[in-house]
C-alpha cells in the first residue's frame, strides 16, 4: 500500500507540473501575441490622431476662409452667360475687394463648379462652395490665398508690419499647441485600443531615431515605440507645409508589459485560478487517498483489537462450563455461583462490546434519539465514581468537586453516564497506581464545565488531535496491557456535540491528562 501510494504522488506531481508548464507557456506565448498587437495598435492610434489633428486643421482653414470670403469687402461674381452650366464645363467667377481693381477680376474661371455644388449636402453659400473646391482644385486655391495674402500684406504696410501677420505668419507657439493637441487625440486614440497603456511623447524639429535595441532581448518585451511621425499642417497658407515646418513625433512605451499584463489580468487569474483549483483537486485526491490508507490500518487494528476483546469473555465463559461439567462443580452450589458469576460478568463485558460497535453504527445513521431530563449531577457523579473504583483492582482516589454549585443538568442521563464513565474508565486504565481522578464541575457562560484530571500517562502531542477519532488508539507497539476498541472517546465526542456542547483535551506524556466537557446549562 505504501509503495502504491507512492506512485501514485509521484505520477500527480508530475501531471501537477506538467499542467503548471503548460498554462505557463500559454501565458507566455499569449503575452508575445498581445505584445506584437499592442506595438502594431499603437501605431494606428497615433496615425488616427494625426489624421484627426489634420481635419483639425482644415476644419479651421474652412471657418477662416468662409468668413474671410463672406466680409462685405469681398464681392464674388458668377457669369452663367459665359460657361456651360454642366458639372464639367467651367464657369467665370470674379472675386475683388477693396484692395483689388474692380475693372480686372482676379479669378476668370473655375472648373466643375456644379459638381462640387452636388458633393454639399446641404444648400451651400458660394463663400462656403469655394472654399470647398479650394481644397480640390489648385489653381483655384493659389488664387484665394493671393488674394487673401495680398488683403492681409496691404493691412500690414499700413501698420509698417508687412508679410508676419494674417495669411503669412505662423501661428504663436504653434509647435506647442499642436503638441498639445496630438497628446490629447493620441491619448484618445489609444485608450479606445489599450486603455491600460501609459506614454511619453517625444516631439523634435528634427528627426527622432529609434531606440537601438537591448542586445539580449530584454527590452523588446518590456519597451514599445511607434513609427516616426510628421505634422507639419500649421500655418494658414499651405505653402508653409515645407520640411523646415515639420513637427516630427514618437511615442515611447518604457514599461509596455504592464499595461499589456493588466489586459491580460482577466485571463492569467483564470489561468492561476485553474491552477489552484488542480493543485486543490490532486490535494483533495491525495488527501482522500491517505485518509483511506489511515482508515484501512485502523480497520485492520480494530479488528485485532475486537478480536482479542471477544476471545477473551468466551474463553472465560468456555472455561466456567467447563468446570461445571468436568469438575462436579454443579454438587458444590459455592463454586457453581462463582462460575455463574464469573460467566455473567463476561456476558455483560461482551455485550457492551457489542453495544458499542451498534452505537457506532447508529450514529453514523443518526439514529440515536437523546430522552432529555432534569439530571441530579451530583447523584450521577457519586453513583459513577462508586461504580468505577469497584470494577478495578488499582487503588483509586477520586476526589468530586461542584465548584459551581450545579443541582441539575437537562440530559440523556444513560448517555451523560456512559461519557463520565468511559473518560474515567480510561483514566484508571492509563494510571499506575495510586490512580488519582480530580472531578470539578464549575459555571462559565451559562454553561456546566466538567474537567476530570488524571495523572496517567498522557497522551503523546502527536496523537492529541486524533484521539476522538473512530478507532483511534494511540499505538504501543506489540504492548497490548491495555484492551480496547478506539470507539470511547469518539462516543464522548459524539454524545456531547449532539448534547450541543463541546469536548477538549489538554495533555502531556508523563503529566496526565484534562478532559474538558462543555453542556449547555439550561435549568442548573
Amino acid at each position: 500500500m505504501k509503495r502504491k501510494l507512492i506512485i501514485v504522488l509521484f505520477l500527480t506531481t508530475l501531471l501537477l507540473l506538467g499542467i503548471i508548464a503548460i498554462q505557463a507557456y500559454w501565458s507566455f506565448s499569449a503575452y508575445k501575441l498581445n505584445k506584437e498587437k499592442f506595438d502594431g495598435d499603437i501605431n494606428t492610434a497615433m496615425q488616427r490622431a494625426l489624421d484627426s489633428c489634420k481635419k483639425d486643421y482644415f476644419d479651421s482653414i474652412r471657418v477662416v476662409m468662409i468668413r474671410r470670403l463672406s466680409d462685405t469687402g469681398t464681392h464674388i461674381k458668377i457669369d452663367t452667360m459665359r460657361g456651360v452650366d454642366t458639372a464639367h464645363m467651367p464657369l467665370h467667377i470674379s472675386i475683388t475687394n477693396k484692395y483689388t481693381d474692380p475693372g480686372n477680376p482676379y479669378i476668370t474661371s473655375i472648373p466643375i463648379y456644379n459638381f462640387y455644388l452636388k458633393k454639399i449636402n446641404h444648400k451651400a453659400t458660394v463663400p462656403e462652395l469655394l472654399t470647398e473646391m479650394s481644397f480640390y482644385v489648385p489653381n483655384l486655391n493659389d488664387k484665394l490665398m493671393m488674394l487673401l495674402g495680398m488683403e492681409d500684406a496691404i493691412n500690414d504696410l499700413r501698420r509698417k508690419q508687412a508679410f508676419h501677420s494674417g495669411t503669412f505668419e505662423l501661428p504663436k507657439n504653434y509647435r506647442q499647441a499642436d503638441s498639445i493637441k496630438i497628446e490629447h487625440y493620441y491619448r484618445a486614440e489609444l485608450h479606445k485600443l489599450h486603455p491600460k497603456a501609459n506614454f511619453e511623447l517625444r516631439f523634435s524639429d528634427k528627426p527622432i531615431p529609434a531606440t537601438p535595441a537591448d542586445p539580449h532581448h530584454v527590452k523588446e518585451l518590456r519597451y514599445s515605440e511607434t513609427d516616426q511621425y510628421a505634422y507639419k499642417y500649421h500655418g494658414f497658407l499651405f505653402l508653409q507645409h515645407n520640411e523646415r515646418n515639420t513637427l516630427f513625433v514618437r511615442a515611447i512605451f518604457d514599461r509596455a508589459q504592464v499595461g499589456v499584463l493588466k489586459e491580460m489580468l482577466v485571463a492569467l487569474l483564470l489561468s492561476g485560478l485553474l491552477i489552484v483549483f488542480t493543485i486543490f483537486c490532486f490535494y483533495y485526491i491525495i488527501h482522500t487517498i491517505i485518509q483511506q490508507k489511515k482508515l484501512t490500518e485502523l480497520k485492520d487494528d480494530f479488528i485485532n483489537n475486537m478480536t482479542h476483546e471477544l476471545k477473551t469473555p468466551i474463553a472465560t465463559i468456555t472455561v466456567a462450563i467447563e468446570g461445571l461439567q468436568k469438575y462436579n462443580a454443579l454438587n458444590d452450589p459455592e463454586k457453581t455461583q462463582r462460575y455463574l458469576q464469573t460467566s455473567r460478568n463476561e456476558l455483560t463485558r461482551l455485550n457492551d462490546l457489542v453495544g458499542k460497535v451498534l452505537n457506532v453504527a447508529a450514529f453514523e445513521n443518526k439514529e440515536v434519539r437523546l430522552n432529555k431530563e432534569r439530571v441530579d449531577i451530583d447523584e450521577l457523579v457519586n453513583d459513577l465514581v462508586a461504580s468505577e473504583t469497584l470494577k478495578t483492582d488499582k487503588k483509586v482516589n477520586v476526589s468530586y468537586d461542584n465548584k459551581g454549585s450545579i443541582k441539575y443538568i437537562e440530559a440523556d442521563k444513560l448517555h451523560l453516564r456512559n461519557v463520565l464513565a468511559n473518560i474515567i474508565d480510561n483514566a484508571i486504565k492509563y494510571c499506575d497506581e495510586p490512580v488519582d481522578i480530580n472531578i470539578n464541575l464549575y459555571k462559565h457562560n451559562n454553561n456546566a464545565v466538567f474537567s476530570i484530571k488524571d495523572n496517567g500517562i498522557g497522551i503523546p502531542t502527536a496523537h492529541v488531535k486524533h484521539i476522538f477519532d473512530k478507532f483511534h488508539r494511540v499505538p504501543t507497539g506489540n504492548v497490548h496491557n491495555v484492551k480496547g476498541t478506539g470507539l470511547g472517546l469518539n462516543y464522548v465526542k459524539y454524545i456531547v456535540q449532539a448534547h450541543g456542547g463541546n469536548v477538549s483535551v489538554k495533555s502531556e506524556p508523563g503529566a496526565g491528562s484534562e478532559f474538558i466537557i462543555t453542556l449547555p446549562l439550561k435549568n442548573g
